[in-house]
C-alpha cells in the first residue's frame, strides 16, 4: 500500500465519522410537536372563531353540537355551531377544527377573562354568539379573546 493510498483511506474514514448520515434524519419532524396545528395531539394553539347558538337544539344547517365547559363555574353548555374558522390559517377546514368535539364527543374547556366567561355563563338559551380564542387541540382548551352576542346593537364586545 502506497503512502497516497493510505492517506486516501484515512481521509475517507475520517469523513465518514465526521459527516452525519442523512438517512436517520428523513423521518424526524422538525415542527413543534411534529404535527399540524389542527391535529388532535397538537400543543400549538391556533386562533379560531365559532358562530352558533348557545343551549339550542341542533338545526339542520349546523356543523354540529359541541359541549363547552367552564371549569370555574362547574358548568357545561351546548353550543350549536353554525360556522367554525381558523382566523389565521384558512387551509384548516371547519371539519378539521370540530372533528373531536362534534356531537359532544369531547368538551371544549373555556378559559380566559372572567368578563368573557360570564357572557357565556349568563347568556339565555337560544342566544346567538360569536366566540373567538386560541384553541389548543391536545388539552381541548379554548383561551377566549372575544365573545360577542350577535344581533345585540348596544354591546358588541
Amino acid at each position: 500500500m502506497t503512502l497516497h493510498q493510505s492517506f486516501s483511506l484515512v481521509f475517507a474514514l475520517w469523513m465518514n465519522l465526521l459527516l452525519p448520515s442523512a438517512a436517520p434524519a428523513q423521518g424526524i419532524p422538525f415542527a413543534i410537536g411534529g404535527e399540524n396545528v389542527e391535529s388532535e395531539t397538537s400543543m400549538m394553539p391556533f386562533q379560531v372563531k365559532f358562530r352558533g347558538i348557545l343551549n339550542a337544539t341542533a338545526r339542520g344547517k349546523s356543523l354540529g353540537m359541541v359541549s363547552l365547559g367552564i371549569n370555574t363555574y362547574h358548568e357545561k353548555y351546548d353550543f350549536d355551531v353554525m360556522t367554525a374558522e381558523a382566523i389565521d390559517n384558512p387551509r384548516i377546514s371547519s371539519g378539521a377544527i370540530l372533528r373531536q368535539y362534534k356531537d359532544r364527543q369531547k368538551d371544549i374547556n373555556l378559559t380566559g377573562p372572567k368578563e368573557l366567561l360570564s357572557k357565556i355563563g349568563q347568556a339565555e338559551p337560544g342566544t346567538p354568539l360569536a366566540i373567538v380564542g386560541f384553541l389548543r387541540q391536545r388539552d381541548k382548551t379554548l383561551q377566549l379573546t372575544n365573545v360577542e352576542i350577535l344581533g345585540a346593537s348596544t354591546e358588541t364586545r
